[in-house]
């Protein structure tokens, strides 16, 4: 009865040592994920997009086109957009700006929740899925629409025709307080990079 008691104690101590062990490395296991995730490109900023930025030496040649990667796009295409602070505010316009070798005509876009990955559609973020874009101004303006306020980055999908997958740095989007007079708006909408019209 004795021999019977302690060796079931004995597996008793065996499983729960194995259990804990097995705890222990499948914690830091997820751990492992988290990070490698919270690292990847789709969450940090990278001011070039590393499939568009992989242009081999021989395309910056003498020729005149400028360089594309395998699906046409200028590879020298990069978004430009950074309001001041951790982020913008409805109602508030802004600049989105981009530089590239040769001249946008036209942009796809879209508004995409950072935690979602859903976009927004273009009546409610303010943003057009399409925009035109004048060969004078190479940028164009977005109205804040009214949006849930959280964490967002605007995608660039298409560039004159040509599929592309370029993402603005993450950045948050505040609510104006309400009561706020007009100036108090509009300096809101300056002390992010904006303004009110």
């Amino acid at each position: 009865m004795m021999k019977d008691r302690t060796r079931i104690v004995l597996v008793v101590s065996l499983l729960l040592g194995a259990t804990l062990s097995f705890s222990y490395w499948s914690l830091n296991q997820f751990d492992a994920v988290f990070d490698s995730l919270a690292a990847s490109p789709a969450t940090s900023y990278s001011p070039v997009n590393p499939r568009l930025a992989a242009v081999s030496e021989t395309s910056t040649s003498t020729s005149s086109t400028p360089p594309t990667n395998q699906n046409g796009l200028d590879s020298n295409f990069q978004l430009i957009f950074s309001p001041k602070g951790d982020g913008v505010y409805m109602g508030c316009t802004y600049e989105i700006s981009w530089s590239a070798s040769t001249t946008i005509q036209s942009l796809e876009t879209a508004l995409v929740d950072a935690g979602t990955r859903k976009p927004i559609g273009p009546k409610t973020s303010g943003l057009a899925k399409e925009s035109s874009i004048e060969a004078s101004s190479q940028s164009l303006k977005w109205k804040v629409g009214v949006v849930w306020p959280g964490e967002y980055f605007i995608s660039i999908l298409n560039v004159n025709g040509v599929a592309a997958d370029e993402r603005s740095r993450r950045f948050m989007i505040h609510e104006i307080p309400s009561g706020s007079d007009e100036k108090e708006q509009k300096r809101l909408c300056e002390e992010t990079g904006g303004n009110l019209f």
